[in-house]
């Protein structure tokens, strides 16, 4: 059992003392239940409270701290030989004020509440003593307090990594990264999208070690920000030095 206290002291928005407490209960061979719960707090930065762009003429000087609340419940379970280690998390945040940015006021502004609740799922599996497959998956539903879905956070996301580390100069992994479709500032939708990276690395010597990594192997055409593109295939290669 962990327990921690906080005291922020900001010069323009006061003071807030916040807590967390987290835990983990062994049930059973290679069982795990673990919980925690913690309050948030955060001042606007500078730039929130300084910025405005889009035809406003003066920054939100009414912005105010955003605080929050949050818990999760997880179970972890991982086999004898150690080969094998799986996890599933349900959690759960209200956030009071949070800060965000609004194209509709060109700066930044506070949303009275948001609920956001959801399910994380991890797996890792040695499939050998030199190949490892890992997988992490995340459902989050994130609403204000009319029903309206959070912009820019998926519904739906998650990794996929196999990797290959031998006893040997070589080394690499393949990730597959998926992103769901998110909804937009203006209540568009963004499409989902799903990339594909390589890394690898190579030593040379004790002290000279070569390293590449391809990014969206396929050149998928894709935005994670409506109106921003993206890159398509593109490398790079290096190396590293040891004196």
């Amino acid at each position: 059992v962990t327990a921690g206290i906080r005291r922020d002291d900001h010069e323009r928005f006061g003071a807030e003392t916040t807590a967390r407490l987290a835990g983990a209960w062994r049930l059973g061979e290679g069982l795990s239940l673990r919980a925690s719960w913690g309050e948030g707090f955060k001042a606007p930065s500078l730039f929130q409270t300084t910025f405005f762009c889009c035809g406003a003429t003066e920054p939100n000087d009414a912005l105010i701290p955003e605080t929050s609340e949050a818990f999760d419940v997880g179970l972890e379970w991982g086999s004898s030989d150690g080969r094998l280690q799986v996890g599933a998390a349900v959690f759960r945040q209200d956030t009071e004020n949070l800060i965000d940015f609004d194209f509709a006021i060109g700066g930044y502004l506070n949303i009275a509440e948001v609920e956001s609740t959801g399910l994380e799922l991890t797996g890792d599996l040695a499939l050998s003593e030199s190949l490892n497959l890992s997988l992490d998956y995340a459902y989050i539903d994130a609403e204000d307090a009319d029903g309206n879905p959070l912009v820019r956070l998926p519904e739906h996301s998650g990794d996929l990594t196999l990797s290959y580390d031998p006893d040997g100069a070589f080394s690499g992994a393949v990730l597959v990264r998926y992103n769901g479709s998110e909804t937009n500032t203006d209540t568009t939708t963004l499409d989902n999208w799903l990339r594909v990276d390589l890394t690898g690395r190579y030593a040379i010597s004790d002290r000279v070690e070569g390293y590449g990594r391809v990014e969206n192997l396929f050149d998928e055409d894709y935005q994670q920000i409506l109106g921003y593109g993206t890159p398509g295939l593109s490398g790079t290669l290096g190396a590293r030095v040891r004196v």
